[in-house]
This record gives structure tokens, sequence and C-alpha cells, in this order.
């Protein structure tokens, strides 16, 4: 069973709370927001495609390095990883829901 375009936007919308969270605290290397990252990259996994595997895998890891960040050009650099990784996340989200609402 597929899930429906709200359960998917949902996901990302929680997953969004989370890296919002990650962005705000560079350097922090807060384990809470590791962990909840990772409940949310496994919950994203079945609802995505194939194609989506490498996106989250490189979202976790900028996002991973956002937290270890250990000075202000490391933390630059990787904000703007994460933010490339969340916006292509996010495009694949909604190719994924326009190829569903075709079907």
């Amino acid at each position: 069973m597929r899930p429906s375009a709200d359960e998917l936007f949902d996901e990302l919308s929680q997953l969004d709370l989370t890296l919002n969270a990650i962005a705000a605290q560079p350097g922090s290397a807060d384990l809470s927001l590791q962990q909840s990252l990772q409940r949310h990259l496994r919950s994203l996994r079945i609802f995505l495609d194939i194609d989506a595997a490498q996106v989250l895998h490189d979202l976790s890891d900028a996002a991973q390095h956002v937290l270890e960040a250990s000075d202000d050009t490391l933390a630059t650099a990787a904000m703007r990883d994460l933010g490339r990784m969340r916006a292509l996340l996010d495009a694949m989200f909604r190719r994924q829901v326009a190829q569903a609402s075709a079907a």
C-alpha cells in the first residue's frame, strides 16, 4: 500500500522541524537531535522510492556535519549542504506525490 500525499507531507513536516532544530544548534553534537533525525529517515525510507535512498544518506551526512561543525566556516559550509539536500528531498517528495496522483 502506497502512503497518501498527506502522510508524506506530514513526515516531511516532522523532518523539517528536526532539521530546523539542528540548523539552530551548529556544533552542538546534540545526541537527541541525532536520534530524532535517524528516526525520521527510517520512516521516510518506507515512504520514498529507491531513488531517494542516496538523498536521505546525503541529508543525514549534511545534518551530522552541522552538528559536528567546530567553527563558523565549517558550520556555514555544512548549512549550505544541508539546505541543498533539503531542497532536493522536497522536490523528490513533490515528484512522487504527483506521480501517485496521476496513477
